[in-house]
């Protein structure tokens, strides 16, 4: 695989096909659906560590989701990301919330999962849930004030990702099994 910087018109263009994609999976099945993508910021978003670590990612969603509860998992690896989607039956969207919260909250790689979570009537925050917003890969602040401030550069982000790409992922994509 080759490794290639993509443009924002492209990051903007996959943001609204993920939207209209997440759209149909709701149309079709009903439920609650998680979508899953990683924080990665930058020109470059498609790296086999990056598929790697979304496959843990999913993974972890199989195993703390109640078994039988999903309907559909469905993953697309893309120039600008790889991205999965998860149909969840059965629950409410603030219980699978609180799942993928523990998820993103509980290790070193959950920091780097983005898990949405989408029902009929709209997403549901961390913040609805009455939680702390996400913080920051390399400080405490709120993570969406220092991107929205950049008061990190892309390259120490960048590098506290692949620090904690290097200690999370297994060395063969086998061992995520």
């Amino acid at each position: 695989m080759t490794e290639r910087t993509v443009t924002l018109y492209e990051i903007l263009e996959s943001r609204e096909n993920r939207v209209r994609r997440q759209e149909e999976l709701l149309l079709e099945f009903g439920g609650v659906l998680i979508s899953v993508t990683l924080n990665i910021p930058g020109s470059v978003k498609d790296r086999p560590s990056y598929r790697k670590a979304l496959r843990m990612g999913i993974e972890m969603l199989k195993k703390k989701l109640p078994e039988g509860r999903i309907l559909h998992i469905e993953v697309r690896e893309l120039p600008t990301g790889a991205e999965a989607y998860f149909i969840v039956d059965g629950m409410t969207a603030s219980e699978v919330k609180r799942i993928t919260v523990e998820i993103e909250d509980s290790s070193s790689i959950g920091r780097l999962f983005d898990m949405d979570v989408l029902a009929e009537k709209g997403s549901v925050s961390r913040v609805d849930l009455g939680m702390q917003s996400r913080r920051c890969l390399l400080c405490s602040e709120d993570a969406k004030i220092c991107a929205r401030t950049q008061r990190h550069s892309i390259d120490e982000l960048l590098t506290e990702i692949d620090r904690i790409l290097e200690m999370s992922l297994p060395r063969k994509i086998e061992e995520i099994n």
